[in-house]
């Protein structure tokens, strides 16, 4: 049996346990586990290097007492928070959700707590601005989506590892995790070729100025004229948001003109094909039979869609546990360099693009 504490010695009622009326503390769980103040810390922050059941009987006692180690009391020790910071444009749609889901899993799987930060509603340009935030991690993965953005010059300030999502950095200390955009998009203009004439195939995405979006731009209007297409390309792109409502909107008004019957869309993200698709579908066109759409981003829209989306493959949650590997990697050796990682992308074929489904 578990020794009692004097952390819990008057909190017995009937026999049963309850937590004690002060915070308990890492001495309580030594006690209460049999074993020193060290051992609990290796089990906190490097289990592996606890004997099995002696990780188990810390962990009963730490369960027990419902003890909950204090960050800032353990930076003063390790001068580590084992805090990492992912900066956000926005919280919004499956591509973002993804990426927080695969930073925060990989994170605790390496014994680190994710802070995420939105700048969605504040400086887009520099994260590094939240000063409160800046203060408790360690390091800071960051997305940069727009061409005008200058903020990477002030994140190489920063007195920690910062890996930037999205882009290649310039020059410096600052990591990146790219995604080679154009080779996915190139093959899905490709695939939409197959059947359909260049001259009827149409880029539906993004603003001018998101670097995700131009780059799919250019690939597919580089495909084309490969393609013997002369154009005109400016009646074949269009731009707007990355929302179904966007994909929507703009399906209604070509549907009012007759345009996209026979047609082949490749949308900027799986979200505007969602909206694409419904429209046309609502309007009484089959997809793919009157109209193929493929998107982008392989989001888990594209199984939950009728017919299935085809979309080019990002791997985004890939991408997260390299970001995060990368910030632990630099911080248990902070003579590494930066790294620059570029991930591919792929097409993946379904339902909604293929002929003769």
């Amino acid at each position: 049996m578990l020794p009692v504490t004097r952390a819990d010695a008057n909190t017995r009622d009937n026999g049963r346990v309850t937590r004690p009326a002060r915070p308990v503390s890492i001495n309580d769980v030594a006690d209460r586990a049999s074993v020193s103040i060290a051992t609990v810390s290796r089990v906190l922050n490097t289990p592996s290097k606890v004997a099995a059941g002696t990780a188990q009987r810390v962990q009963a006692a730490i369960a027990d007492l419902g003890y909950r180690p204090n960050l800032f009391a353990k930076g003063l020790v390790t001068k580590r928070s084992r805090v990492i910071g992912i900066s956000l444009p926005d919280l919004h749609g499956d591509f973002y959700s993804a990426l927080m889901r695969g930073a925060d899993e990989h994170a605790y799987d390496l014994g680190y707590h994710l802070l995420v930060m939105s700048n969605a509603h504040g400086d887009r340009v520099n994260p590094g601005t939240n000063g409160f935030a800046m203060d408790l991690i360690d390091g800071l993965v960051t997305i940069v989506t727009e061409s005008s953005q200058t903020g990477i010059d002030a994140l190489a300030e920063l007195q920690m590892p910062v890996v930037v999502l999205g882009t290649d950095a310039p020059d410096g200390d600052i990591s990146s995790i790219s995604f080679d955009q154009e080779a996915g998009a190139a093959e899905a203009t490709a695939h939409l070729l197959d059947t359909t004439p260049p001259e009827r195939v149409m880029f539906v995405g993004g603003h001018r100025g998101n670097l995700d979006s131009d780059a799919r731009l250019r690939a597919f209007m580089a495909t084309l004229r490969a393609a013997s297409h002369p154009g005109p390309l400016s009646e074949q792109i269009f731009h707007g948001e990355f929302t179904v409502e966007w994909g929507w909107n703009w399906a209604e008004q070509m549907l009012a003109e007759g345009r996209l019957r026979g047609a082949a869309v490749l949308a900027g993200n799986d979200e505007i094909a969602v909206g694409i698709v419904d429209a046309a579908r609502d309007r009484g066109l089959s997809v793919p039979d009157d109209l193929r759409v493929v998107g982008f981003d392989d989001s888990r829209l594209c199984q939950l869609l009728r017919p299935t989306l085809s979309s080019v493959r990002v791997p985004i949650r890939e991408a997260a546990a390299r970001a995060i590997d990368t910030i632990v990697s630099r911080l248990d050796d902070p003579e590494r360099g930066p790294d620059r990682i570029t991930l591919t992308t792929s097409l993946a074929v379904r339902d909604s693009s293929r002929a003769g489904v």
